[in-house]
């Protein structure tokens, strides 16, 4: 017996959202993977771009990555020869991130690439969409970051009926 394949509008949004983000990191690996590196294009474009000097724990909250996730990207970006860490000289314990003469060469083919590449994207949506996407998307991790605060809202409620207690009234998140 197959599987009955849903349709992608059945489909759980975060797993068309993977969907997408998966292949548009294979097509960035397919254009870039010559520099030995298959992914965290971004960061190094983040870090170039920057008009100030970047801590990991910058790049961390700018890309609300948690520090061990961070500190794995930058030990692959630094053992590929893209990136330095340089120790603060006012805080010992904070390193800001630099990117090596490697990284600065590779810079204008990563962002030609990316900028192609999203190009390429949003030109199968009609031209009155794709301009509306990034804030579309912007708009859907809003709600998406409300809905956390609702299903934390409906946890506590849900725990303490659980429990026999109301517990305290709250107004849900708008």
């Amino acid at each position: 017996m197959k599987a009955k394949i849903p349709i992608a509008s059945e489909l759980p949004l975060w797993l068309q959202l993977y969907k997408v983000s998966k292949k548009y990191t294979d097509a960035l690996t397919a254009y870039l993977g010559y520099l030995g590196i298959k992914r965290h294009y971004f960061m190094l474009v983040t870090i170039g771009e920057s008009d100030t000097q970047l801590s990991q724990q910058d790049l961390a909250d700018l890309f609300e990555l948690d520090k061990v996730t961070l500190a794995g990207i930058v030990n692959k970006l630094n053992r590929a020869g893209f990136i330095r860490r340089s120790p603060s000289a006012a805080d010992g314990r904070k390193y800001f991130l630099e990117l090596t003469p490697k990284a600065e060469q590779a810079l204008p083919k990563i962002k030609k690439v990316i900028a192609d590449l999203n190009q390429r994207a949003l030109s199968g949506l009609p031209a009155n969409l794709a301009g509306h996407f990034p804030n579309a998307l912007a708009l859907m991790k809003a709600e998406l970051e409300k809905a956390i605060l609702d299903g934390k809202f409906y946890a506590s409620e849900s725990h303490a009926e659980s429990q026999g207690s109301t517990g305290p009234k709250r107004k849900r998140a708008k």
